[in-house]
């Protein structure tokens, strides 16, 4: 085993096959490239659920880090094209929390989960030994929606419209700049440090979603680990479709492109909680919707075949496949600068 999520083959071979009783109205269960489940309630209406590790990083400041966490669930539940409601939350809290830290935290929580309308309906709170941040229990979300709107990979088809918002590595710039605010206000113009120090307020795909939802999709996907390629490879991998995705439509973030570029990583297989890619029969409408509510959105290219591949189409006409990244070089990037600062 190593550290991070689990690699395919381990999912393929131990968790897939045991599921416990397998039951006839899941009609979206746990794979790669698909971000919640889905279950039929059989009035026209589906049950969407995902759980994440509950994420507190207490340098960003206990509110700030209680955003994150609410987001990168909520992000996840969007994808489905299903917006969150209730929630369940359990927290294993490490015994140096102070209390006026946990209820900074839990304030924020409350006002992250305010803003996109989704209640606490239960869990469990405790202070254990052997536990530390960042992963301090578990947390779990629910929605419930009309099941013509579900996302699913049975609904991908050829002709569909591929699109991605915000760009490439926001999570990585995020993430990198607030971790480290000194290391990189040393080395970037003040501007483009401010713009990779706020994309912070980024690192969520629930907005996209929504807007998005609103319109019509079949699938969407966050763009986590293994960044925007990646993402596209899972997507195919889980529609069994093929896409072709064009160099000249992709665009990065400026203050993206130089944090990257000065810690010596590959923007689009770095991690991006915040980009979202979306496919769907209605490309021009979803992509005029985004950028009506100020998101950064392009049509990158569409769904062509059933080969499950992903075809880059450069600039001069060639053609390269795009393959999942081993592994995200942020993490490479992470450790780095843990060790110069």
């Amino acid at each position: 085993m190593h550290l991070g999520k689990i690699n395919e083959d381990v999912f393929n071979k131990v968790i897939c096959p045991h599921l416990g009783e397998k039951r006839k109205e899941v009609l979206v269960g746990p794979q790669h490239g698909v971000d919640t489940a889905a279950i039929d309630l059989q009035d026209a209406r589906v049950l969407v659920v995902k759980t994440d590790p509950v994420f507190i990083v207490p340098q960003f400041g206990f509110k700030k880090a209680a955003w994150f966490a609410v987001h990168i669930l909520a992000s996840d539940v969007m994808t489905s094209g299903i917006p969150p409601q209730y929630a369940v939350i359990d927290l294993n809290l490490p015994p140096k929390i102070k209390d006026e830290e946990f209820e900074e935290m839990w304030i924020g929580i409350h006002e992250a989960l305010k803003e996109i309308e989704v209640m606490v309906v239960g869990g469990h709170t405790g202070v254990y030994e052997g536990t530390d941040y960042p992963m301090v229990g578990g947390f779990t979300m629910f929605g419930i929606g009309e099941k013509e709107k579900l996302g699913m990979p049975s609904k991908v088809k050829v002709g569909d419209s591929v699109i991605m918002t915000k760009g490439p590595a926001i999570e990585a710039t995020g993430l990198l700049t607030n971790l480290y605010p000194e290391y990189f206000k040393q080395r970037l113009d003040k501007e483009i440090f401010n713009e990779a120090y706020n994309m912070y307020w980024k690192m969520s795909c629930w907005k996209d979603g929504l807007i998005a939802s609103r319109s019509g999709i079949h699938l969407m996907h966050d763009a986590t680990e293994g960044g925007v390629f990646g993402a596209l490879t899972e997507v195919a991998k889980a529609s069994g479709k093929g896409m072709k995705i064009y160099e000249d439509k992709l665009f990065i973030h400026r203050a993206v492109r130089e944090v990257t570029k000065l810690v010596n990583i590959d923007p689009w297989i770095s991690i991006s909680e915040g980009t979202m890619i979306i496919v769907t029969d209605k490309g021009e409408e979803v992509r005029g919707a985004l950028i009506k509510e100020g998101i950064e959105a392009e049509i990158i290219g569409e769904v062509v075949d059933q080969s499950g591949d992903v075809t880059l189409v450069k600039k001069d006409g060639s053609r390269v496949k795009i393959e999942h990244p081993l592994e995200d070089p942020f993490w490479r990037a992470f450790f780095d600068l843990a060790s110069k600062t």
